[in-house]
């Protein structure tokens, strides 16, 4: 597998890049910034450690190694958004996104979309064939985003957290497009 750090979105002065256990601070800032989705899905802030947290958690059977955090860095060179995904899973031709979020002041102008398929456009160059993630069905706007960029509903599934609220979740998937 031919393995970058990095990719440019179609949007000029806009980069992706792999973000790694020392810009924890920077993504806890932005973690910070959008606790709007974390009271939606949770019901609570994100905690103080959530970045940290978000380096080290990993489905069963995976490893660090498959973990990507790429981080969205505007022309200034500041971070308004991010991915996290997960390589080969829950199969070895699939890429699993696990969170996905955007700054909310750089929300509603099409950058989102830009860094989904800058993504999957570096995800196709790695030999993956689907992109899969979950989507609570609370959160309208985010559901509705998935779709405009041709992902499906898989199946409909309820869970609930330890001291959390219960979510209806939304599986859904896309198969890569080798011109994303």
């Amino acid at each position: 597998m031919q393995d970058s750090e990095s990719f440019v979105l179609n949007r000029s002065g806009y980069l992706a890049k792999l973000l790694k256990l020392e810009d924890e601070a920077m993504l806890q800032s932005l973690y910070e910034q959008c606790a709007e989705f974390s009271l939606i899905s949770v019901g609570q802030p994100f905690s103080p450690t959530e970045a940290h947290d978000e380096f080290s958690f990993l489905p069963d059977g995976k490893t660090i190694a498959d973990k990507y955090i790429f981080g969205l860095f505007a022309p200034q060179n500041n971070l308004i958004g991010m991915i996290e995904s997960i390589r080969h899973y829950p199969d070895d031709q699939t890429w699993w996104i696990g969170l996905m979020m955007l700054c909310p002041n750089q929300q509603g102008q099409g950058l989102g979309s830009d860094f989904y398929r800058a993504f999957e456009n570096w995800v196709s160059k790695q030999g993956i064939k689907k992109v899969s993630l979950c989507v609570l069905e609370i959160n309208k706007l985010g559901l509705k985003f998935w779709k405009s960029l041709g992902f499906e509903i898989i199946c409909k599934k309820e869970s609930q957290q330890p001291d959390q609220k219960i979510n209806v979740t939304y599986v859904m998937s896309r198969v890569v497009s080798t011109t994303a």
